[in-house]
């Protein structure tokens, strides 16, 4: 697929809107911050503020579309007739309000240097945006964008230019800084789907086909009978929670588990928390699974830990654009089936092959091995010599020693005398005369005190070391146009009862999302690296100094330019 990316002017919009907040969280934190954000339980969005008062309020089927173009050139809606709508900053040819689902019938004149040409193109509007309470909405019309190129292919070429408008997805968008008047465009070559392209890009808003050809009057009487492609109910939920009823184009991304509404992210720009790959250590300690639009908190209570923040988005859809032109002076080629054919014919290859005679020489060798015999001979002639050996005997007597002891028996006598003892014992005689003795007796009350100092018994209990962090990221607005700056706050608080050390956080943005070099900020003593990540934006790091004290707090920050 040949593409060529391309901007155009798309005009200046400004507006005053509500701010409003997407916020979540892990837990009810409250902290003080550049903007009151209320955080709730995970998943639910709450958002902040009350309705301007003074604004139009529109049907969620009526849809703001802008005309930007040469200057001089005149939009006209043949059929059916537009709804009035606020023309926002007055920029741009022509703002109607368009009807999603219907087909609208456009008349193009007073063309750059071309007298008396008119077009007569075919808008379709197939999506719509899902506008919070409260929010301009001339403040994001969908743009259409019509160029000199267009009317050269479509008036002097007589070709047929198909504009497909698009909502960016969010984690596809080019990375590059746009101003509010400017719109990306991507020109596709005529053998490719601009439909297609455009909804694997992101969801389609609005079909555009400018072409030379003019309508005949019962085409331009029955304008409203304009077929619409690829239209189908839409799956998302409306500001007020419940599913839209509109009718849509071919929606991306994934539908939540039953019961829970369906949030049009392509819609905002949400950054923070963890996606994609689940953040984690890997072997050699270092983070891994840190994805664009993640923020964690990286601390240390004897071990590593990893504590994403709440998410924050901002109101922010940014429109895109895919253009291709065909007409019938298409250089094209045509080649039929090509048939091979290979003759090969027969061919006789004829060898002779002679005999051939192999004659081998060899005079006749003698192996000769002389070898002197040898033999042992050993003769005895008969009594030369007589050897009788008669086997010796060797005998070891032993008597048997005998050892005889007498030994004569011994008395031992021990008489005693038998003793008497004899203890002569007198009688003692006891004589006692008692005479009766009357006295008098005293009986009073008895008292008895007992005194016992006063004992303290004190008992110490040392509360078990409880370790915790609690983060919480915040965005001074709730909605951006491109060229916008945003203000990121990310808080920390100690919520334990020991020192965290170790503490860092890292912050990867979206593409959407381009870093302001020297607006960070941070704790004396930090130390702030910014690097490229992987979709082209950045990825930022603060490494605080020393530990967090228990119930010590502080803050990051820093500036975002919204692309």
């Amino acid at each position: 697929m040949s593409r060529q990316a391309t901007i155009r002017r798309a005009g200046a919009t400004l507006g005053v809107g509500l701010a409003l907040a997407f916020a979540f969280s892990a837990g009810p934190v409250r902290a003080q911050g550049p903007a009151p954000v209320l955080v709730e339980a995970p998943g639910a969005a709450v958002v902040e503020g009350a309705p301007v008062s003074g604004l139009p309020v529109l049907p969620p089927e009526i849809q703001v579309v802008r005309f930007q173009g040469p200057v001089g050139v005149r939009v006209d809606v043949l059929g059916p007739a537009p709804e009035n709508v606020p023309n926002g900053d007055g920029q741009g040819l022509a703002t109607f309000g368009l009807k999603v689902g219907v087909g609208y019938r456009l008349r193009l004149s007073n063309l750059p240097d071309r007298p008396g040409a008119e077009l007569y193109p075919v808008i379709e509007i197939v999506g719509h945006l899902h506008r919070p309470e409260g929010l301009d909405p001339a403040k994001f019309p969908i743009r259409v964008v019509l160029t000199a190129d267009d009317f050269t292919d479509a008036v002097d070429r007589g070709r047929l230019v198909t504009q497909v408008v698009y909502l960016e997805d969010p984690e596809q968008a080019l990375p590059i800084a746009l101003p509010k008047n400017e719109i990306p465009v991507i020109t596709l070559n005529p053998a490719e789907e601009p439909l297609k392209v455009g909804a694997a890009l992101g969801r389609v808003m609005a079909i555009v086909r400018i072409g030379g050809r003019k309508p005949t009057p019962d085409e331009l009487n029955d304008a409203a009978g304009l077929g619409l492609a690829g239209t189908g109910p839409c799956p998302f939920a409306g500001p007020a929670g419940a599913r839209c009823g509109l009718p849509c184009g071919p929606v991306r991304g994934t539908a939540p588990p039953p019961g829970r509404p369906w949030v049009p992210r392509d819609e905002f720009l949400c950054d923070g928390g963890d996606h994609a790959e689940p953040l984690h250590f890997g072997g050699d300690g270092g983070l891994r699974g840190l994805d664009p639009r993640d923020a964690v908190l990286q601390f240390s209570d004897n071990r590593p830990r990893l504590l994403p923040t709440n998410t924050v988005c901002i109101y922010a859809p940014r429109f895109s654009e895919v253009r291709v032109s065909v007409g019938p002076n298409e250089a094209l080629k045509v080649e039929g089936p090509l048939r091979a054919e290979i003759l090969a014919r027969q061919s006789t290859a004829e060898a002779r092959q002679y005999a051939r005679r192999l004659v081998q020489k060899q005079e006749a060798e003698a192996a000769r091995v002389r070898a002197r015999a040898s033999g042992l001979a050993g003769r005895v002639f008969a009594g030369a010599h007589t050897e009788l050996r008669v086997l010796s005997g060797f005998d070891t007597t032993l008597n048997v020693a005998g050892f005889v002891k007498l030994q004569n028996p011994e008395t031992a006598r021990n008489r005693e005398k038998p003793e008497g003892l004899r203890e002569k014992t007198h009688y003692l005689g006891i004589k006692t005369a008692e005479g009766p003795v009357i006295k008098g007796i005293i009986q009073g009350a008895g008292q008895a005190v007992m005194t016992w100092s006063p004992r303290e018994t004190v008992g110490v209990e040392v509360p078990p070391d409880r370790p915790g962090m609690a983060v919480l990221k915040r965005v001074s607005t709730g909605e951006a146009e491109p060229g916008d700056t945003v203000t990121f706050v990310i808080q920390f608080r100690n919520m334990g009862n020991t020192p965290i050390s170790a503490v860092s956080i890292v912050d990867s943005l979206m593409p959407r999302l381009g870093y302001i070099a020297g607006s960070a900020q941070g704790p004396k003593g930090t130390v702030f690296t910014a690097a490229e990540n992987k979709v082209g934006s950045t990825e930022l790091r603060w490494d605080l100094p020393g530990a967090v004290a228990p119930g010590a707090e502080g803050y990051v920050s820093f500036q975002a330019l919204v692309r």
